[in-house]
Formats: structure tokens, sequence, C-alpha cells
């Protein structure tokens, strides 16, 4: 098998996606660590984790893909066929390879994970969103007071509001509270709350499969 920079990080076991996988981004660029900054704990930035882009990963017609919401990818949308702004799919592996930066994988733990009827209600809810555009700017300044404080970094405000579509995807298929907002969740709160939660393995548990991947 060809080398990948997915393996750099993680065993082989961790190349391989299953629906609900969060993948999280870390960007190299001022506006993602800007987004760090203004939405990570001490604990994050001190280990490392400089959550600024989150997608989740669900089945589509016997594929599994990465879901995510951002005006920043110019790949083609694997369902629409084209570069899009918003509500877009690509296949993870080839996602991953494309980023610059670095990208780690929370896995659900064992007690949440999805039944087949939940996971269909996730892979309904995102694809039902394809082509709606990129709408969350509003919510995103609305959201919590941190996410208020990151207001000044506008062209990159869409890499927060990736975690109001995933997030509301995990609320639709139950995963999380059915009264939680997920207009008040960056990437960073998204991946503290869940793993503090029990809902998803935590990082770097030994034997875990929430791992760096790159």
């Amino acid at each position: 098998m060809p080398s990948s920079p997915i393996t750099k990080h993680a065993p082989l076991r961790a190349t391989f996606f299953y629906p609900g996988d969060l993948l999280l981004f870390a960007g190299g660029n001022w506006e993602s660590r800007a987004i760090a900054l203004a939405t990570c704990s001490p604990a994050q930035l001190l280990v490392g984790q400089w959550f600024s882009h989150v997608g989740i990963c669900a089945a589509y017609r016997g594929r599994m893909l990465l879901f995510e919401s951002t005006t920043l990818c110019d790949l083609a949308c694997a369902i629409q066929r084209r570069a899009v702004r918003g509500p877009q799919a690509h296949e993870p592996r080839v996602r991953i390879a494309s980023y610059q930066g670095s990208v780690w994988r929370l896995r659900l733990d064992a007690r949440h994970r999805l039944s087949a009827a939940d996971d269909r209600r996730l892979s309904d809810f995102l694809v039902g969103k394809l082509g709606d555009g990129y709408d969350y700017e509003g919510a995103a300044i609305c959201g919590t007071r941190l996410l208020r404080l990151a207001r000044w970094i506008y062209p990159s405000l869409d890499k927060l509001f990736c975690s109001a579509y995933a997030m509301g995807a995990l609320k639709d298929a139950g995963v999380v509270d059915r009264d939680l907002n997920p207009a008040a969740y960056s990437p960073a709160r998204m991946a503290r709350d869940l793993q503090w939660w029990g809902t998803y393995q935590a990082l770097g548990r030994p034997g875990g499969e929430s791992v760096r991947l790159k």
C-alpha cells in the first residue's frame, strides 16, 4: 500500500472511517490560529490541539464521505460534482491529504454507536443540507461570547460554523441532547464537550480510536 500522511501519527486501523466519526482540523495560517486562540481552551492549546474546523463522516450510497461546511475547499463535492461554498462532501482520505495542517479523528464511544436507523438519519440530514449555501454567519456571531470575539476574522468565520452543521447532524440523529443549540458550538468546544460527556472516545486514550491522523 502506498505511504500516506495519515499513517504518520496513527496506525493503519485509523485510516478507516465510520458513520459519526468527526475530523478535527488545525490549519497553520493566521486565520486558523486566530480562531483557535479565540475558542480553544488553554489545555487544548497547550497540547497542540488548535482546532479551527470540523467535519463529520456519514454513509452515502455505499460510500463513506466526510461532510463539512466551508468556503475554503477547492475540491469538487463528491455528490454535487463541483466545487461549492457551504455544505459539501469529500472522500475522507483525499480531504486529509489535501489539507494544509493537522487532522485528528474523534470516534463515538461504544455506548453511543449509531444504530442503522440513526445512521440513515445522520446521512439524510447532511445530504439534505447540500446546496443550501453558507448561511451560518449571523448565528456564529450570536452564538457565544467567544464566537463574537472572533468576529474580526470575518473571512474565515465559516471555519467556526462548520460545527453548526456537524453538531446539528448529531442532534438530529439523537446522539446529543435534543435541547442543545448547535449554533453555540465552535469546533474546539464541540471537541471538548463531546469528550467530557463520554459521547466520543477521548483523544490519546491508550487503545482508543480517537487519534491524530496527520
